[in-house]
């Protein structure tokens, strides 16, 4: 089943810079057996998925969602070029969902903007995706001069310390993300990056999100290595580096009649109560829905309070999720 966070409308790329030696497309790609398919950039069916509607005439994709474009090809990779403007009028017709676009194309990105982009699209968010100083020092001026009402800064994988200052103080940044490099690639992540590049968020209040430390971590002298994701995701936890200054605000609309959207409209985020207590992505994670792809979860709020309280909250009696079909 498709992850129902991520809208992947083209499949396929080429790698442009040294962060992309051990891509998780190619590694995900070559597990399932379809290598060849990697480097061929295809458009997918879902092109149309965020207008899918249900039997009741509602949208599927509830209001308030975020979703990841693209997170198995690049946005602005020229093969798409032909199909990007379809992307752009979906977009347009869900002004209540928040689409985030990360790139290492930033370049091509003035180019393949939408007539009407003017000052940006309210529910866009557009990220470079950094590996090391040189590449944030190539991509942030271009990300600077680009008009945008959100942006954001993903540092994966990280392979050398980065100053990304120039960026925060800018005051355009919205968030800033920091992954190791994993999907069978060892080059280290060492904690002082991390710590570095936390200090730096601290000092101009930007949200700061520890992903994971990836397959090879170093800290204090000491090299820790795991091909396991929830062990690199439970180490980067445990750095207590991540830091949360509030949610950015978004202007949302209603994708019926275009009334602003208030709080009690949007989706209520859902959280997996085992799994997402140590999450180094909760402290800003906008959480997940009732989907339907968990059937055997304890879902809570962002509070831990159970979305469906039952008499006896055992593990041996865990809530099934709704179906799509019943927003």
């Amino acid at each position: 089943m498709k992850n129902p966070r991520t809208w992947n409308l083209w499949h396929g790329c080429h790698k442009c810079s040294e962060g992309c030696d051990n891509c998780y497309m190619f590694f995900t790609d070559n597990i399932r057996g379809v290598p060849e398919k990697s480097s061929i950039v295809t458009r997918t069916k879902d092109l149309q998925r965020p207008l899918a509607k249900n039997s009741k005439g509602q949208y599927k994709i509830p209001s308030g969602l975020t979703l990841s474009i693209n997170m198995t090809s690049d946005t602005f990779i020229e093969e798409a070029d032909e199909w990007r403007q379809e992307m752009w009028d979906v977009i347009k017709k869900r002004p209540d969902i928040k689409f985030y676009i990360l790139t290492k194309r930033i370049q091509r990105v003035a180019e393949c903007l939408p007539a009407d982009w003017n000052d940006g699209y309210e529910n866009v968010s557009i990220n470079i995706s950094v590996e090391n100083q040189k590449r944030f020092d190539e991509r942030w001026p271009i990300l600077e001069s680009i008009p945008a009402k959100h942006k954001g800064i993903n540092l994966a994988p990280i392979i050398g310390p980065v100053d990304v200052t120039p960026a925060l103080s800018s005051g355009q940044i919205d968030e800033v993300h920091i992954s190791g490099e994993g999907f069978g690639g060892k080059r280290p992540c060492r904690y002082e990056w991390i710590e570095d590049v936390s200090r730096q968020c601290e000092q101009f209040n930007v949200n700061f999100v520890v992903v994971s430390v990836g397959s090879v971590y170093i800290k204090d002298g000491v090299s820790y290595e795991s091909g396991s994701f929830e062990k690199q995701a439970r180490l980067a936890f445990e750095t207590g580096l991540s830091r949360f200054y509030g949610k950015p605000e978004y202007r949302l609309l209603s994708p019926y009649d275009r009334h602003p959207l208030s709080d009690e409209e949007l989706i209520a985020p859902v959280f997996n109560r085992d799994e997402c207590a140590q999450c180094p992505v909760k402290i800003a994670c906008p959480g997940c829905f009732n989907c339907g792809m968990c059937k055997d979860v304890i879902l809570v709020d962002a509070d831990g309070n159970l979305i469906k309280p039952m008499p006896d909250d055992s593990d041996k009696k865990k809530q099934s999720t709704m179906s799509l079909d019943e927003f």
